[in-house]
C-alpha cells in the first residue's frame, strides 16, 4: 500500500471525492488486482463491463429505491475501478500508450453510455418530452470537457505551471465529479427527486464547462 500511495496522480484539479473517496478505494482494488496479477487493460475492461451493467440497470428497470442503490453501486464501482487501472500500470511499471488509449476510449463510452441511460430510463417513465433535452444537453457538455481536458492536457505539453492543489476548486468540482454524479441514482425512488437532482446538476455541469472552455482555450492560445 505504501507503493500505491506513491503511485497516485496529483490531486491538482481533482475535486474532494475523487481525492479522498474513489482514489483511496481504488488503491485497495489495485493492490488485489497486483497480488492476483490482472494487467491494467484487464482491470480497465472489468470497470467498463461493471459500468455497463449499471447502465443497463437504469435504462431497463423499473425505477425503484433498490433499482437506485444497485445503479449507484454499479456505477461507483466502476468508476473505483477506473481509478484503479492506472495505479496498476504505475505500480507494475506497466503503463503504455495503448493503455492510457483504452482507459480514454472507456471514459469517452461511459460519459456517452450513462446518460442515454438516463435518456431511456426518463422516456419509459412518460417524463415530459421537453425535459428529455436534459439528458441530452449534459450529455453533450459531459463529452465536450472530458474532451477539452484531455485535449488541453496533450497540448499544452511539458514545461506548464504546475499549481497546488486548491481547496476552493476541489469543493466546486465536487457538482460535476462521477462519482457524486453517481449517487444521483439513489433517488430514482421518486421520478420527480430523480428529475431534479439530475437536472440540478446538469446546471453545474453548464456552468463549470462554461467557465473552463474559454479558459483551457485561452491557455493554449497563450502557449502558441
Amino acid at each position: 500500500m505504501t507503493e500505491l500511495s506513491g503511485a497516485q496522480k496529483s490531486a491538482r484539479g481533482v475535486s474532494f471525492y475523487s481525492r479522498w473517496v474513489n482514489r483511496p478505494l481504488g488503491r485497495y482494488f489495485a493492490a488485489g488486482a497486483h497480488v492476483i496479477g490482472a494487467s491494467p487493460n484487464q482491470v480497465s475492461i472489468a470497470s467498463a463491463v461493471v459500468t455497463g451493467a449499471g447502465v443497463l440497470v437504469v435504462a431497463l428497470a423499473m425505477p425503484s429505491w433498490w433499482i437506485g442503490v444497485l445503479a449507484w453501486f454499479l456505477l461507483a464501482l466502476g468508476f473505483v475501478l477506473d481509478s484503479s487501472d492506472g495505479q496498476v500500470a504505475r505500480l507494475s511499471g506497466k503503463s503504455s500508450k495503448s493503455g492510457e488509449w483504452l482507459d480514454h476510449v472507456i471514459d469517452a463510452a461511459k460519459t456517452v453510455a450513462v446518460h442515454s441511460g438516463v435518456l431511456v430510463a426518463w422516456f419509459r417513465a412518460d417524463v415530459d418530452a421537453s425535459l428529455l433535452l436534459v439528458p441530452l444537453i449534459f450529455q453533450l457538455l459531459a463529452v465536450t470537457s472530458f474532451a477539452g481536458g484531455i485535449l488541453a492536457d496533450l497540448l499544452s505539453g511539458p514545461g506548464k505551471e504546475i499549481r497546488p492543489p486548491s481547496t476552493v476548486r476541489a469543493t466546486i468540482l465536487l457538482s460535476v465529479d462521477y462519482g457524486v454524479f453517481c449517487l444521483s441514482f439513489l433517488a430514482m425512488g421518486s421520478m420527480n427527486a430523480w428529475v431534479v437532482v439530475y437536472t440540478l446538476l446538469a446546471c453545474a455541469r453548464i456552468v463549470i464547462s462554461c467557465a473552463m472552455l474559454p479558459r483551457w482555450f485561452r491557455m493554449l492560445r497563450a502557449d502558441a
